[in-house]
């Protein structure tokens, strides 16, 4: 498809490639060398810091592999340009021990809230290695069914019941056999949409036909959730790291074309009818993001509309937070812990300039050349 003039008076998606090759760090004392800058902050108090983690990196490296067919020559090199740079910084990210799973922040030495002032220095607040950044390193390598199939061994040792019970879902899925975010006996229990739709991709790239008791628990939580409408009405006891209806559905519209039929009749019409309902009362960056979950689907949408100053402009979006308090399994902290005040946000412009790329390319098989 052409893109339109309004489109153009922007940038074009080669353009934009261009401007994240130049936001991907060159190595400085923040950032290593293939990183994308993000933030962490707070949504009301004065509290910003720059954030040098693997989670972006990955999940840009994710959407620009996915990109595929409709790219131009010009578009593939600086892709594969981006990519390559990018995967260079992933060891850095690897377990301590260096065993095969990964961690948000880099871990030799742990480098845990970064550029702050008071949390990086005590080891209290170190995180484990997590089932999401593990499933995002995965799926960009391509990872080998052998591998794959070494992790599911891993994530059963860590899944609900495996040595504690989830306390964070609702109690009608505490006794799933479900996955979990985190490696780590020490580590609470979390069930979240979004993550484990991330894992699953990965063992449904080699696994649709023999899944396990684990596996089809996790699908039964996810695909149960949504015909629930959960999604909607709770979404932050839904994906605790993921807390809005928008990011909900655009994960799980990347899982939908993967999962067997006795899960995927359950839901697909749901999720696309609630992506069609939910894109007539947003804009900025979370319209444009249910765009490309809806192109994906298959979901018609006005493939002229062109990109609008507000997705450039919008300050409010952000992929992905922290729950400070998420962890305390007592009731007045689970009941407080939706508040935005016990959050921390992370952003990264180089994130919403590969939404905004995808939303460009994916447009280009609605209309005729």
């Amino acid at each position: 498809m052409l893109q339109s003039d309004k489109q153009n008076s922007f940038s074009s998606a080669e353009e934009l490639l261009l401007e994240l090759k130049n936001l991907q760090s060159k190595g400085d004392c923040v950032y290593p060398k293939g990183v994308f800058p993000s933030q962490r902050y707070h949504p009301f108090l004065p509290y910003k810091r720059e954030d040098d983690n693997l989670f972006f990196t990955a999940s840009v490296v994710q959407m620009l592999q996915g990109l595929d067919v409709r790219i131009t020559e010009t578009e593939r090199a600086l892709v594969n340009d981006i990519v390559a740079e990018a995967k260079t910084s992933y060891h850095l990210f690897q377990n301590k021990d260096s065993l095969d799973t990964y961690n948000f922040w880099q871990t030799k030495p742990s480098r845990h809230f970064p550029n702050g002032a008071f949390m990086h220095r005590f080891k209290h607040f170190q995180i484990p290695d997590d089932v999401d950044d593990t499933a995002l390193v995965f799926l960009t390598e391509n990872a080998s069914k052998e591998r794959v199939s070494l992790l599911r061994e891993k994530l059963k040792k860590h899944a609900n019941l495996a040595y504690k019970r989830a306390f964070n879902p609702f109690e009608k899925y505490r006794d799933l056999k479900c996955y979990s975010t985190f490696f780590g006996e020490k580590m609470y229990i979390e069930f979240d949409i979004c993550v484990l739709s991330n894992l699953m991709r990965v063992i449904l790239l080699h696994f649709k036909d023999d899944l396990n008791e684990y596996d089809h628990d996790t699908l039964k939580f996810i695909t149960e959730a949504i015909m629930n409408d959960e999604h909607n009405s709770l979404p932050f006891y839904s994906a605790p790291n993921y807390p809005t209806t928008e990011l909900i559905l655009y994960h799980v519209s990347r899982l939908i074309p993967l999962l067997p039929l006795e899960y995927k009749c359950k839901i697909e019409g749901k999720i696309k009818a609630d992506i069609q309902s939910r894109l007539k009362s947003i804009s900025g960056m979370k319209k444009l993001m249910l765009e490309n979950a809806a192109i994906k689907l298959n979901v018609e949408i006005d493939s002229n509309t062109p990109v609008s100053t507000d997705v450039f402009n919008d300050k409010s979006f952000f992929f992905f937070h922290a729950g400070m308090i998420t962890a305390f399994e007592n009731s007045v902290a689970q009941k407080l812990a939706p508040s935005g005040f016990f959050h921390l946000r992370y952003t990264s412009k180089a994130l919403n300039r590969a939404l905004l790329i995808e939303n460009m390319v994916l447009k280009r098989g609605l209309t005729p050349q």
